[in-house]
């Protein structure tokens, strides 16, 4: 604050001089303006530290006043930041929620999808089920059944292409004609040296060489059956032989085989 400077401290020194020594009107003129001068020099330092003062006030303030917008911008980043990371976090959250819960479900499906697997190879036949290939399969997926409830969520990519394998040799097999040399028993237990020709995974027929016992098989809920038949040897044995090539084609009359 500016200080009050009273201009009565002039007058106060004239009358005191005055008391003392009257002077002559130059001297008191000279006096006069002697303190006139000094005080309003007191005057215009006091001003010039104000000036001073109010310009660094000035400057202060204007340096809060950016301070503050400066915090006011940071702080509003931080919360956008933070919302956004509170977003991201619960996106991150609802995600991995997700992907649990899908995660169990195609647990769940698998195992359905490997107990379905196991019953419907009961459907496939013994060349099928012997396949070196199919034997690893069918053994990991006997491995995996296996599993106990806390244990079921893993491996489970494998265990998936696993029956993802067994269906896909059963697929290519149903789409193929094979011919198999095989051991079959009549009814009476004897044991004969067959070929067998598998169309597919729908039904076969089996003959010996002399074309003397001949059988036909289908898939059932217990395996494949064989069943004797008379009669047919011969045109099954014409069969084989055709597929094979050692036969021009020809047509060929077996009896369906009824599930």
């Amino acid at each position: 604050m500016r200080p009050f400077i009273p201009i009565f401290i002039v007058a106060t020194s004239l009358v005191t001089s005055a008391q003392e020594a009257k002077p002559t009107p130059t001297e008191e003129l000279r006096v006069s303006v002697r303190e006139w001068v000094e005080t309003m020099r007191k005057i215009q330092v006091e001003e010039n530290d104000w000036t001073r003062d109010q310009e660094n006030l000035r400057l202060q303030k204007e340096g809060l006043e950016t301070m503050i917008e400066d915090l006011k911008e940071q702080i509003a980043a931080a919360k956008v930041r933070k919302e956004g990371g509170d977003q991201a976090t619960l996106e991150k959250t609802t995600a991995r929620d997700k992907l649990a819960a899908a995660k169990e479900e195609l647990v769940g499906r698998l195992r359905g999808i490997e107990e379905f697997v196991l019953q419907k190879t009961r459907f496939f036949p013994d060349p099928l089920l012997k396949d070196p290939k199919m034997v690893q399969s069918m053994e990991d997926l006997q491995r995996a059944l296996k599993l106990p409830a806390d244990k079921q969520g893993e491996d489970v990519s494998k265990r998936l292409l696993n029956v993802s394998n067994i269906l896909s040799e059963a697929e290519k097999y149903q789409q193929t004609v094979h011919v198999e040399d095989e051991l079959r028993a009549d009814a009476s237990g004897g044991e004969f040296k067959v070929q067998t020709i598998y169309f597919g995974l729908a039904f076969a027929y089996s003959v010996n060489e002399q074309a003397t016992f001949a059988l036909t098989g289908r898939p059932t809920e217990k395996g494949w059956v064989f069943t004797e038949q008379k009669d047919i040897g011969p045109d099954i044995k014409k069969l084989i032989e055709t597929s094979a090539g050692k036969q021009d084609p020809a047509f060929v009359k077996l009896p369906l085989i009824k599930p």
